[in-house]
């Protein structure tokens, strides 16, 4: 029995044993199992604490790569060298091209290596040569000042030159209009000359049968030749006493001023402008030979002030007493004149009709006894009726120039009378 409940013990005490074993076993796993667990736990807390700080870390770099990339594009943008600076940076071999570009551009710029350096230095080089610049400027507009103020000058030297020459050019004409006009003249009184004797002799031929009426007519014409010589020695000798007396003299000079006096006023019909020919006073001079001539230019009620110009003789001033002469002044009578042929110039036809009617002489409309003067101008384009000609007619094969040569009438030039007066 004993026994039997000793081995039931051992037994019971064996069991227990294993029972223990396995509890401390389970234990012992349990508690290793436990220890794997909170090391587990322990290295996945840790993992996910490195994740956040990849996932951190990761952020912040991808941060700072698109704020690297927004700097880089920002530069791109300002730099330029690239097609599209948002999405592809600057391409450093073009930029190094043209920083080498500019520092050819701008020789005289400092020393650089990069655009920070070189923008102020070409900013100093360029603002230089626009100073050297604003100064050639400034030169080239003195210079075209300088241009334009001698182009002025040589155009005004040659407008004076070239109205000289058209004004020699317009004497040299119209004296070898007057040499041909004098040939053409003499040419036509031999014609007419020889014309005339032609026909007295054919009036003699014809008329021999009648004598007596021959020698009344030859005893009338005797008689009006008489009285037409008679009339011209009358005129001639006017003409004579008038070119032989003075018209006034010198009263006083102020040879500094080039001015004088003369004892004409403007009761003696004068008028300004009226040129006299200044000859000497003294006895026995020859009035032929001025010395110099004097333009009115102020008429006074006793006097009248003149400028005297044209001095021939510095040696030989103008003084008091000396004389004066003018053609066609006259300071009482009147005179009588007709114009003829084309009246152009300084003055037209009423002008000059004017100028004449001042200083005293009356233009008629044709020539008579009473006509003093033929003033003749330059040839008729024209006929009376206002029709164009075919060739200019010469003013001495007008049939008043033929009157007034035939009657015995001084013939004056246009050009001649308007040298004693000037307007």
């Amino acid at each position: 029995m004993r026994s039997s409940h000793l081995s039931s013990n051992v037994s019971r005490r064996g069991a227990g044993r294993v029972s223990i074993v396995w509890v401390i076993a389970f234990g012992l796993l349990a508690a290793i199992g436990g220890a794997y667990g909170f090391i587990g736990q322990d290295e996945a807390a840790q993992t996910e604490k490195l994740r956040v700080t990849a996932v951190a870390d990761k952020a912040r770099a991808e941060g700072e790569l698109e704020s690297l990339n927004a700097n880089l594009s920002a530069r791109s943008v300002v730099l330029g060298f690239t097609p599209d600076p948002q999405t592809t940076p600057s391409n450093v071999e073009s930029a190094n091209s043209a920083l080498a570009e500019l520092k050819d551009a701008f020789p005289d710029m400092d020393p650089v290596d990069t655009y920070q350096d070189a923008v102020p230095s070409a900013i100093k080089s360029y603002r230089a040569r626009v100073a050297q610049i604003a100064t050639l400027n400034a030169r080239i507009t003195e210079l075209d000042s300088q241009v334009a103020a001698e182009r002025s000058a040589k155009s005004t030297m040659q407008a004076e030159k070239d109205a000289r020459i058209a004004t020699l050019d317009q004497e040299l004409s119209d004296e070898r209009e007057t040499s041909r006009s004098r040939i053409s003249s003499l040419e036509s009184s031999n014609a007419e000359l020889t014309s005339r004797n032609n026909q007295v002799t054919d009036r003699v031929t014809e008329l021999q049968d009648d004598v007596r009426t021959r020698e009344r007519s030859i005893e009338e014409g005797q008689r009006n030749a008489a009285s037409t010589k008679l009339q011209y020695t009358k005129r001639l000798d006017d003409i004579v006493g008038r070119s032989e007396k003075a018209d006034g003299e010198i009263s006083a000079v102020a040879s500094q001023f080039g001015i004088g006096f003369i004892n004409l006023s403007s009761s003696d019909r004068l008028s300004e402008g009226t040129v006299f020919r200044i000859v000497s006073g003294r006895p026995g001079s020859d009035l032929s030979v001025a010395k110099a001539r004097a333009r009115v230019i102020n008429v006074g009620a006793r006097f009248s002030e003149v400028e005297i110009y044209d001095v021939a003789d510095r040696f030989q001033p103008v003084v008091a007493g000396d004389k004066i002469y003018n053609p066609l002044y006259e300071s009482k009578g009147q005179r009588n004149a007709v114009l003829a042929g084309s009246i152009s110039g300084a003055y037209n036809k009423a002008e000059l009709t004017l100028l004449f009617t001042e200083i005293g002489i009356n233009i008629q409309d044709e020539i008579s006894n009473t006509t003093d003067f033929l003033i003749t101008g330059g040839p008729l384009f024209v006929d009376e009726d206002g029709e164009a000609l075919e060739l200019p007619m010469p003013v001495e094969q007008l049939p008043v120039y033929g009157a007034a040569r035939d009657q015995g009438i001084t013939i004056i030039p246009i050009r001649d009378v308007l040298q004693y007066f000037e307007r």
